[in-house]
C-alpha cells in the first residue's frame, strides 16, 4: 500500500510538471521595412535622375514642358495623365512616357521584392515634392483629388 501511495505522488508531481509551462517571448525591432524603403528610394533616385524639375534631361525636358503648360498632370501612382489642354501629341507623349515609367518601376519591384503599388507611391510623394510652388503643375494627393502647386 505504500508504494501505491509513493507511486500516487509521484505520479501526481509529474503530471503537476508536465502542465506547467514558462514561455517567453521577446519583441524586437523589425528593420526590414526601413531598408527596403531606403534602397528602393536610391533606386528610384537613379532610375529617374533624368526628372529634375531645375534641369530637366532627355524625353522630360518635354514631359516637363507639357507639365508646365497644364496639359497633363501627376498621378499618385507616379503617372502622368493628360488633363484638358492636352493635344493629340501630348497624348502620344503621355502614353510613351508611362510606359517607361511602368518597366522602370516595374523593375525596382521585382528587384526588392515589393508591390508594383508601393514603388509607384514613393515615388510619386517624392515628385509632389519637387515640384515648385507656383508652377502650376497638377498632381493627384493620395486620396485621389487632383491639385496644383
Amino acid at each position: 500500500m505504500k508504494t501505491l501511495i509513493i507511486a500516487a505522488a509521484v505520479a501526481a508531481a509529474c503530471a503537476a510538471g508536465c502542465i506547467q509551462v514558462k514561455t517567453e517571448s521577446e519583441i524586437k525591432p523589425i528593420h526590414i521595412t526601413m531598408d527596403v524603403n531606403l534602397k528602393v528610394d536610391k533606386e528610384l533616385d537613379k532610375a529617374f535622375a533624368d526628372e529634375n524639375q531645375q534641369k530637366p534631361k532627355g524625353d522630360f525636358a518635354a514631359v516637363k514642358a507639357m507639365l508646365d503648360r497644364q496639359a497633363a498632370g501627376i498621378t499618385n501612382r507616379a503617372m502622368l495623365e493628360p488633363r484638358d489642354k492636352a493635344t493629340d501629341a501630348d497624348h502620344l507623349l503621355v502614353a510613351e512616357s508611362n510606359a517607361r515609367r511602368l518597366k522602370r518601376f516595374s523593375d525596382i519591384s521585382k528587384a526588392n521584392g515589393v508591390s508594383l503599388e508601393s514603388v509607384q507611391k514613393r515615388h510619386a510623394a517624392k515628385m509632389r515634392e519637387k515640384i515648385p510652388a507656383g508652377s502650376g503643375v497638377w498632381y493627384q494627393d493620395d486620396a485621389g483629388a487632383w491639385l496644383q502647386k
